[in-house]
């Protein structure tokens, strides 16, 4: 029988034009109203499913019915062979592989586990703030801190050369990007594999386990993990180490500004800075659309029928910005008694790093705002540029004066 995502006419293509000031598309909205269970076309011309609903991407992020293993041949892809296609690393495994690979580092990535890396974040906010201090007013804070904090806090905590990490990112830069071609795709991951087994070639010259990049290469010493895992799951560290901390750094940072007396607040009292963290990670989820996943057999979806070897997007800004369950939520509002941790998503593969971004977001918010409490945009913002064709959407620039 012929699948209604395969006859349907109404097909959605995405990318979808962002909200104003990097808010969610209204394609969004329209389609948890009328179509939560969407055909979409992705850049690739796969066609996929987005659901748009907290309880539908709940069942979807999940079920066991849902696969995250897209290291097949002909498995769906946003434009080409991106990181989804790495074999071994933590975004494409399931449970059991998932849960046994997860266990080598999850202890780095704990609440508690998280603060030893707290000064060191502290100490790189510090020195990018003086030097922001002693250039150019207006600066453009993207270049002078949102982009710089993490890259080097994440070398840091990885126990890599920030040389290494800087090779890495034009490639991170265009394997997510939905306008490069599906050979530029290729090529682009082709190298991150590369690079990632140079650093493992490099830890291993130097072993240790008091960074998770030494705590893989022993359990890969030791068997627990074969090589495909070492190696991609290192590519899942480098790329959830810091480009996903880049927009809250940014569009959050541009949104707080926006919302003045909010942002007085927490200046006044810094103790309200977790939760001024949690509506920005509320508000803003940093890519779009969520990854696919695949339908392992038939799954009934509202009135739809997901085919096996379809695949199914869950956008967790249909999640953060569901009425159901979040009043108003276009309105950003730090009292909110509701959290963030929706934006992180739910089951096996709920987010490794959520305590690492709250607690390099609070370092971040709060020394850049002790540093210059009257930081204010240098330009309005409706002329602010975006990357609207990347994964993770930020502005190009962000001009401000103090």
């Amino acid at each position: 029988m012929p699948s209604p995502l395969d006859q349907a006419q109404d097909i959605l293509s995405y990318p979808f034009a962002i909200g104003p000031l990097g808010t969610p598309p209204e394609t969004i909205a329209w389609a948890r109203k009328h179509r939560p269970v969407c055909p979409i076309s992705l850049p690739s011309g796969t066609r996929a499913w987005m659901v748009t609903n907290k309880d539908d991407i709940g069942l979807v992020l999940t079920d066991k019915r849902f696969s995250r293993d897209l290291t097949y041949a002909g498995a769906p892809r946003f434009v080409g062979e991106d990181f989804t296609a790495v074999p071994g690393g933590l975004f494409n495994l399931d449970p059991p592989d998932h849960t046994r690979v997860r266990r080598v580092i999850g202890n780095f990535y704990t609440r508690s586990g998280v603060e030893r890396f707290r000064p060191l974040v502290e100490r790189h906010a510090a020195q990018l703030l003086d030097a922001m201090a002693e250039g150019d007013n207006p600066a453009d804070l993207m270049q002078a801190y949102s982009t710089q904090l993490p890259l080097h806090s994440s070398c840091d905590m990885l126990q890599v050369p920030v040389d290494f990490r800087e090779q890495y990112l034009a490639y991170f830069h265009t394997q997510t990007n939905y306008q490069a071609t599906a050979e530029e795709v290729a090529q682009a991951t082709a190298k991150i594999l590369d690079f990632s087994r140079d650093i493992v070639a490099l830890k291993r010259r130097h072993p240790g386990l008091a960074d998770p990049i030494g705590a893989l290469i022993e359990a890969r010493r030791q068997g627990l993990i074969d090589e495909d895992e070492l190696v991609g799951t290192v590519c899942y560290l480098f790329v959830t180490g810091s480009e996903p901390l880049i927009p809250p750094l940014s569009t959050g940072v541009l949104t707080l500004l926006e919302h003045r007396a909010q942002l007085q607040q927490c200046i006044d009292d810094p103790t309200l800075w977790p939760k001024a963290i949690e509506e920005v990670l509320r508000y803003h989820h940093n890519g779009v659309l969520g990854l696919p996943r695949v339908a392992t057999e038939d799954v009934a979806l509202k009135d739809t029928v997901i085919r096996r070897g379809e695949a199914v997007c869950a956008t967790m800004l249909g999640v953060t910005w569901d009425p159901k369950y979040y009043r108003h939520p276009a309105k950003f509002d730090i009292h909110r008694s509701t959290d963030g941790t929706a934006t992180f998503g739910a089951g096996p593969h709920f987010c490794l790093g959520s305590a690492l971004v709250r607690m390099f977001l609070e370092v971040a918010y709060r020394m850049l705002f002790a540093r210059f409490p009257r930081l204010a945009l240098a330009v309005p913002a409706s002329e602010i540029p975006w990357e609207e064709n990347i994964l993770f959407i930020r502005p190009v620039s962000l001009p401000v004066a103090w």
